[in-house]
């Protein structure tokens, strides 16, 4: 069996080298042609939202870097075997650099999958997939959500068979082994059993700290001021400007990588009393960009008084608000990591089509509900208490029936693709030969 591991570990992490070297023995000792890569070494830039993969480039990245090769691999294997450490619940921004090129490897168009929207198949076939993650210790919450973006990934990866473990630091190499080798058993016998269908809930916080005097807006989205998560986060700062907030906005895909910046967003979170994030959905979860920076600012608050409150904002770009379940809840996870107090958050289907890239505050017509409902939500904000459940309901709503958006959805990836000159090539399968 043809098999690929993709090491999402990051430079020093003990433990990723113990499971690597364990996995890699099994296989070996089982015949089987292996490639482990080490993601950390690759060159991977951060998928930048343009999606000229469907639509100029069809099938295919149009960075050329080493997410081609990897994707072509990943499709040719029989079995692809994922290694993270857990990162609030999800994978490390090691990992999910590469996961999120994995949007070439399927259709813009879209069909329901057990009565919700995804996108279809590009290729007649997948590989199988093991997600093996590990932790400190054992921690319910972050396992279940772990579990749950496994549950997530199978649905859009198209997997027949698969598997999801998850080890502990302090378990011995003989128990890891155990561990792996039952693993790869599941795997080969077809589909995971029991699904962790649902993501863990966190609760909301229940301080009253008072009024909220500042906050800092993080727009986690690639298109930055053009985007969707910009148009939503705004219009919720300026409703929370008119109420007398200082606010600020910084754009993480200017900052992630680039340490004088990072210092500075730091410090924008030391003296916000608000941190709200802003960002799309990327095949499940947050943006490998924004993992990594949220991963940087719970390693810079460690070890300092718990102070502060953050809320997110994530869209979809399938109507059901419900896709973002796992991304928000591995906001909480961070909050909770990070000493923040977790103020809630607003989950939105279909954002690019109920935004079109302009202002919020511009929109009149479907736009109109959810104008209302951020106001409310700014208002509880402002004056220090969490996300109002009742305005979170409702701006979770679709503002569309799911066919009507499927059906123009579709249309307009036709017409965008006609535009270009690929429509003959938007099926197309560069990664196929030798499948």
């Amino acid at each position: 069996m043809k098999i690929l591991i993709l090491d999402g570990s990051p430079a020093g992490d003990a433990m990723g080298v113990r499971v690597a070297e364990t996995l890699s023995a099994i296989l070996a000792a089982g015949g089987h042609q292996t490639e482990h890569v080490a993601l950390r070494d690759s060159r991977i830039a951060p998928c930048n939202g343009c999606f000229q993969c469907w639509l100029k480039t069809p099938g295919m990245c149009a960075i050329d870097d080493d997410n081609r090769d990897l994707v072509s691999k990943y499709i040719r294997s029989d079995l692809v075997i994922a290694l993270t450490p857990v990162t609030f619940g999800a994978f490390s921004p090691e990992l999910k650099k590469f996961a999120d090129h994995l949007i070439q490897t399927i259709s813009p168009f879209f069909c329901r999958v057990n009565g919700e929207t995804h996108h279809r198949q590009r290729y007649e076939r997948y590989p199988g997939f093991i997600s093996i993650g590990w932790l400190p210790g054992p921690d319910e919450t972050q396992e279940g959500l772990f579990r749950h973006l496994f549950f997530r990934n199978t649905i859009n990866f198209y997997t027949d068979k698969d598997a999801c473990g998850i080890l502990y630091s302090a378990m011995g190499n003989d128990e890891i082994k155990e561990i792996l080798a039952g693993l790869l058993q599941t795997a080969g016998s077809g589909k995971s059993a029991s699904p962790v269908t649902t993501a863990p809930s966190f609760p909301l916080s229940s301080a009253s700290a008072g009024p909220v005097r500042s906050a800092v807006l993080l727009v986690g989205s690639p298109r930055m001021t053009k985007s969707t998560s910009a148009s939503l986060g705004g219009y919720l700062f300026g409703r929370l400007a008119e109420r007398g907030v200082r606010t600020e906005t910084i754009q993480i895909y200017k900052v992630f990588d680039n340490p004088e910046k990072m210092a500075r967003l730091l410090e924008s979170v030391d003296r916000s009393e608000l941190v709200v994030l802003a960002f799309p959905l990327y095949i499940d979860s947050l943006p490998a960009p924004v993992l990594s920076v949220l991963r940087d600012i719970e390693h810079h608050r460690q070890g300092k008084t718990p102070s502060g409150r953050f809320a997110a904002i994530a869209n979809s770009g399938f109507i059901e608000s419900h896709h973002n379940e796992n991304a928000l809840s591995s906001c909480a996870a961070f909050a909770k990591e990070a000493g923040f107090s977790w103020m809630g958050s607003v989950a939105i289907g279909g954002g690019e089509g109920l935004v079109h890239g302009k202002p919020f505050s511009e929109l009149g017509g479907p736009a109109i509900p959810y104008k209302k409902n951020f106001d409310l939500v700014a208002q509880a904000l402002a004056s220090g208490k969490p996300v109002p459940e009742e305005a979170r309901m409702q701006l979770g709503k679709p503002f569309t029936p799911g066919w009507i958006y499927r059906a123009i959805g579709s249309y307009g990836w036709k017409k965008q693709a006609r535009r270009n000159g690929t429509i003959s090539q938007i099926d197309a399968r560069p990664y196929a030969e030798a499948v």
